[in-house]
């Protein structure tokens, strides 16, 4: 690999700069797009019907008054059809979101290795050395 300038290095400094902004700010919209996250899910032919928020937790069962005539062994069932089928919605739309953010970070270059940056400093330190030879009266 040939030695690269100080204005490339800034250049490429620059753009990664940008590229991790980018990630953050992406991150950041995801995290609020997990909150809002809602699944939902029925049991009993619509019956039953169900909403979870993204972590799961029902937030709403409603069970309309037909269903309320089903033998209670196939509405406790159907019930938890429902709720189930409403979870593995919001998981769904909350993986989505993942991937989403997983594709961005992707695009990230890999972290530079120890080998390369310790390249760079000695690399810079004999441009230093060659620029302050030359000012010195000889």
């Amino acid at each position: 690999m040939r030695p690269s300038s100080m204005q490339e290095d800034r250049e490429y400094l620059d753009h990664l700069l940008t590229q991790a902004e980018d990630v953050v700010r992406g991150l950041r919209a995801a995290h609020a797009r997990l909150g809002q996250v809602t699944g939902r899910g029925e049991g009993a032919d619509g019956l039953v019907r169900a909403v979870s928020d993204g972590h799961g937790k029902l937030r709403e069962l409603l069970i309309a008054p037909r269903g309320m005539r089903l033998d209670f062994a196939v509405l406790a069932l159907e019930v938890g059809r429902a709720i189930q089928a409403a979870q593995r919605d919001a998981e769904r739309q909350a993986q989505a979101i993942m991937s989403e953010v997983d594709a961005k970070t992707a695009k990230l270059p890999k972290a530079l290795d120890a080998s390369f940056v310790q390249e760079r400093i000695e690399q810079v330190s004999r441009e230093i050395d060659v620029h302050l030879g030359a000012d010195l009266p000889g």
